[in-house]
């Protein structure tokens, strides 16, 4: 069985945020998994997001427990809302404090952290 995380990682590396796509029930579906949560279909196929999306929520950390993230305060984590429908947690960056609010329109960029391509957002030109 391959191993579902792995293959969304090697395809960051590659600049582009892939969601999987149930081609049986129509659905994006985050996080990677073996079958579709909606339909447990288990032939999902690897689609390449459009990397548009909005704020759903967000929390403005001001303390971090992780170690690479101390130096950082204070950041904004933020649970996204993808043009796709899935939901995903992602830092939230190039943004004041002051101005995040829920339905801020968002976009993909990325960051490389410790060897990693990560998937972050920014306000989009429209916010």
């Amino acid at each position: 069985m391959p191993d579902y995380k792995d293959i969304y990682w090697q395809k960051l590396a590659t600049g582009k945020l892939w969601l999987q796509f149930c081609p049986s029930c129509q659905k994006f579906i985050f996080y990677p998994r073996g079958l579709c949560p909606y339909c447990l279909e288990p032939e999902l196929e690897w689609t390449p997001a459009s990397g548009q999306g909005k704020v759903h929520s967000y929390a403005i950390v001001n303390v971090s427990a992780l170690p690479e993230f101390k130096e950082e305060t204070p950041y904004i984590y933020a649970v996204i809302e993808l043009a796709e429908g899935v939901k995903m947690p992602s830092n939230l960056i190039d943004c004041s404090l002051d101005k995040v609010h829920v339905d801020l329109p968002v976009e993909l960029t990325f960051i490389e952290r410790d060897g990693k391509t990560l998937p972050v957002f920014k306000p989009s030109e429209e916010a």
